[in-house]
């Protein structure tokens, strides 16, 4: 413990920096800065990881087997081909039969996405005409009006046990008081009593569709007396028979709004719950160069002029005229299959038709089921982007009717989505859910992820750590996506796949293929704000770091740049070497040198000229000594003081002054050459000569003076024994003169004269 608490306030401030970062991120998250990423990998983890649950695209046949309740019913490109009368549709001669064909081919509920909250304007324009010219004989020939045959249409199917659903909306006339009301179906289909559920407009800031109201109250209704259906909780109150009596309820402690025997866990607090989207569009053609692919297939879906098409209905192409929707009827076989005269013909054509000897409902695709009819066709305009927009990297709408199909599937296979926290994005929206208990579980996750970024920067270089950083960034990301679909190998079974040869992955399909979770176990978890939590806090800490090593290299060159080569202090920071400054004895190597005869110097030059002449020889030689990675001490008018080892340990110091001085008279030989090719200088700088006295022993070094000035520098015998080598030198002509110690620490690397 006592280590840990030493370990705490040895990195204060790294973990004060870590401690920021998490609340920045945690307050950029519950603001919701990072919603829009966040949704993007909503949907990846939708159209890129788990991939379809139905259709011929699903990974396996878990949920194909299981198989859906919802069929759909499509006004498209076929139904305006081949519908006997233009859209709209008339209520009379084309919803009504399409109601009775559904009912007798066994559906369990019919489900309207279409309104009709506005009389049938074909039979009102009829009426309207036999009333202006006066004619009893054509208001005879005028048939009823399109509502009522399309209400009593509904009462008999009602009546057979087939529920019928209808969309409605509310709608706002700030002429009225109250201003809101629901716009239900015109009075002649409300007197048949259908089901009405509110169309769903639920819509995230990026106009993507990926949750589901579950109803709604009128702006007027400010106690939420009564709450209003959608279409899909309608649908599922039908297919499940519920009585009115049948309430939704909120549990906030759990999230869960409980309907029936239904726990539809919901998106936070709100009235609406995240759809687990079974597949891209069902209807979508994908075409790749020449390639056509069949239509995904999500739900089971028929276009509109099937479902119409029987014997006393002509469709506008005869050969298309087969009356398909006949052999899912009751003693509806169709006349034309009586016409074929022989017997076995007749008998293929049958069982091609699926008529058998005795009719069996329950091969009809709309038996038990919820059929929702609806608009396919995009000039309608009824189209939304859902999680599966950019399945396989290919723009594709979702017709509004498929988001109430994946819903109501959604509910009746209790497929909910796990979310962590309750909801991943518009957390601020949440502030009643005991004090933002999802928003805190966020924060843990961030806080997780940024204090092991911290504890790992602690232990590595930048350039490391931010490798690991990205490591466990990517881990991170692998599992969480991992967890959406139940298989924690994913990323690895989809990189695997994406560089091995193509055949190979083909033969082994199996080991490739990503599993597809259970009934309920996609779990939900965000993304985006754990991974700013891991870049901001090494952000952070880098940029605290590279700082202090700013300020701390800035220290060492203002202290010792006057002494010291760049490269050495450089060197001194990166091995982390603490220079000593207040006093220490090592071994070290003494420098002394002086220029022969300079008192003859002063004697033919004039100050100024002096002055020059000597700021050249000094910077120069003095840059060969830093470059040997030597310590400046001072300058004693034309003598250089130097020593090697301190404040920063240099191996083979030894060798290091030798070529120093030995560089030093390529210098000052290149000087010469300088100054004899310029005017102005005497004989006695052209022959210029330095002599230098080497040692190495035991130094004392550090910053010595008074409380007013201080210098870096050394003391000891080896140092005045350096500086008598320097000066005797010249009584045996040579130029360089080291004592004993040294020449054996570097005898074999340069050639010697003894004296």
């Amino acid at each position: 413990m006592e280590q840990v608490i030493k370990f705490i306030k040895s990195k204060g401030i790294g973990f004060g920096l870590t401690a920021g970062s998490i609340l920045l991120v945690s307050i950029l998250h519950l603001f919701g800065i990072f919603d829009f990423l966040e949704l993007k990998l909503y949907d990846y983890r939708f159209h890129e990881v788990r991939g379809p649950l139905t259709g011929w695209q699903a990974n396996d046949s878990s949920y194909i087997n299981l198989g859906t309740d919802v069929v759909l019913v499509e006004i498209d490109d076929e139904a305006y081909r081949l519908m006997p009368e233009a859209y709209p549709y008339p209520r009379g001669t084309i919803w009504a039969k399409v109601v009775r064909n559904l009912t007798k081919a066994g559906a369990k509920v019919i489900a309207f996405d279409i309104q009709f909250d506005a009389p049938e304007t074909k039979s009102d324009y009829l009426r309207q005409f036999a009333d202006e010219v006066q004619s009893e004989e054509l208001k005879e020939l005028i048939p009823r009006h399109g509502d009522e045959v399309f209400g009593e249409a509904i009462a008999e199917a009602i009546k057979h046990g087939t529920e019928v659903v209808i969309n409605t909306k509310i709608a706002t006339d700030l002429n009225l008081i109250p201003p809101q009301y629901i716009a239900r179906p015109v009075e002649a289909i409300m007197q048949a009593n259908p089901e009405t559920g509110l169309i769903n407009d639920l819509m995230d800031k990026d106009g993507f569709s990926r949750n589901y109201a579950l109803g709604n109250y009128l702006q007027q209704d400010t106690l939420l007396t009564k709450m209003y259906l959608t279409l899909a909780l309608k649908c599922v109150k039908a297919f499940e028979g519920l009585s009115d009596t049948v309430k939704t309820r909120f549990d906030k402690d759990r999230l869960v709004w409980s309907y029936g025997d239904h726990l539809i866990k919901s998106n936070g607090v709100g009235l609406d719950f995240s759809v687990n989207y079974y597949g891209p569009a069902s209807g979508f053609k994908f075409q790749q160069g020449s390639v056509s692919f069949p239509p995904w297939g999500t739900f089971p879906r028929f276009s509109l002029a099937q479902v119409i098409d029987t014997e006393e209905v002509i469709l506008r192409e005869p050969e298309e005229d087969i009356d398909w929707m006949s052999q899912f009827m009751p003693g509806a076989i169709p006349g034309w299959i009586y016409g074929i005269e022989d017997l076995a013909e007749r008998q293929a054509m049958m069982e091609l038709m699926g008529f058998g000897e005795e009719f069996d409902i329950t091969n009809s695709p709309f038996y038990n089921k919820i059929v929702m009819i609806g608009t396919v066709v995009e000039v309608h305009h009824d189209y939304k982007k859902t999680p599966f927009y950019n399945y396989i990297g290919v723009s594709q709408i979702t017709p509004g009717m498929e988001t109430h199909a994946n819903a109501i599937q959604t509910i009746l296979h209790e497929n909910y989505l796990k979310v962590f926290g309750g909801k991943i994005t518009n957390l601020l929206t949440d502030v009643e859910y005991r004090y933002f208990k999802g928003f805190l579980q966020h924060c843990l996750l961030i806080s997780l992820l940024s204090v092991i970024a911290f504890l790992t920067l602690t232990y590595v270089t930048p350039i490391l750590g931010g490798s690991l950083m990205l490591i466990e960034g990517l881990i991170y990301f692998a599992i969480v996506c991992g967890l959406f679909t139940q298989d924690l190998f994913w990323f690895i079974k989809s990189t695997l796949s994406s560089i091995l040869p193509g055949g190979f992955v083909k033969e082994h399909l199996n080991w490739f293929q990503v599993s597809l979770p259970g009934i309920g176990e996609s779990l939900v978890v965000p993304i985006v704000a754990p991974l700013a939590g891991i870049i901001v806090t090494y952000t952070s800490n880098m940029l605290y770091q590279f700082i202090n090593e700013q300020k701390d290299k800035r220290f060492l060159k203002n202290t010792f740049s006057n002494y010291i080569s760049p490269d050495l202090i450089d060197q001194m920071y990166e091995e982390k070497q603490e220079p000593k400054l207040g006093g220490d004895i090592g071994y070290h190597t003494a420098w002394f040198s002086d220029i022969q005869s300079f008192s003859a110097f002063s004697e033919v030059l004039e100050p100024e000229k002096m002055v020059s002449l000597m700021n050249e020889y000094l910077t120069e030689m003095t840059d060969v000594l830093l470059i040997r990675k030597g310590t400046l001490d001072k300058y004693i008018g034309d003598s250089i003081v130097a020593f090697w080892g301190a404040p920063v340990p240099v191996e083979n110091h030894e060798y290091l002054a030798c070529m120093t001085a030995l560089d030093m008279e390529v210098k000052l030989g290149e000087l010469r050459e300088k100054w004899k090719s310029e005017e102005g200088w005497p004989e006695i700088v052209h022959d210029m000569q330095h002599r230098v006295g080497l040692s190495s022993g035991e130094l004392v070094t550090g910053n010595m003076g008074s409380t007013m000035r201080m210098n870096y520098t050394m003391m000891g015998d080896m140092v005045n024994l350096g500086s008598r080598l320097e000066s005797s030198a010249k009584q045996y002509g040579v130029y360089i003169q080291v004592e004993e110690t040294l020449y054996e620490a570097v005898k074999d690397q340069f050639e010697w004269r003894f004296l």
